[in-house]
């Protein structure tokens, strides 16, 4: 990932207290990703650093879209996402080894921390497990129903009659009170 100066945050001059930072991430940000599933998006990241004498104290508030695929029609769409994060940051520490996924160690002479890394992986973390269009007010999927219709012809008859399985049948009838 490459390192880019909008999403450094440089520490040292800040005082001990809260300091509130904004970020708007945007399709360039999702650019120098080779590997990523996101190519673009509009999403802002609300960042409060509590910062301490010895340790500091990151809480993202992300909230925006990303255009996905479909899992179910493979159109794209506009997926919504939300969540809320904690990063903290140890200042002094030259041990790395009792690093956790939300806690790190920098050394006492850094005076900058890049966020970028932590942007992109709370953004995927954010991402649903399945990926599908919203439905509309009225219950309907707001699904391709062409590609829904080109789809269903590879289902085989084999398959069908798997979802409709006699052995379970019986299982629906019976009542638990």
């Amino acid at each position: 990932m490459q390192t880019r100066k909008e999403y450094i945050i440089q520490f040292v001059g800040l005082s001990v207290g809260e300091h509130l930072f904004e970020f708007n991430i945007s399709d360039s940000f999702f650019e120098g990703l080779d590997y990523s599933e996101i190519k673009q998006g509009n999403i802002n990241v609300i960042l409060k650093l509590l910062k301490q004498s010895s340790m500091m104290v990151f809480s993202f508030e992300i909230s925006g879209t990303v255009r996905m695929n479909c899992d179910r029609c493979a159109a794209e769409f506009d997926l919504p996402i939300n969540g809320n994060y904690k990063l903290i940051v140890k200042v002094g520490g030259n041990d790395a080894s009792g690093e956790d996924d939300d806690i790190i160690t920098i050394a006492a002479n850094e005076h900058e921390l890049d966020l970028s890394q932590y942007l992109y992986e709370y953004i995927t973390l954010s991402l649903p497990g399945k990926r599908v269009h919203p439905d509309d007010k009225k219950g309907k999927s707001t699904c391709d129903k062409e590609m829904l219709k080109k789809l269903d012809h590879f289902i085989t008859e084999e398959e069908k009659e798997e979802e409709n399985d006699p052995r379970w049948n019986d299982l629906k009838n019976i009542k638990l009170n």
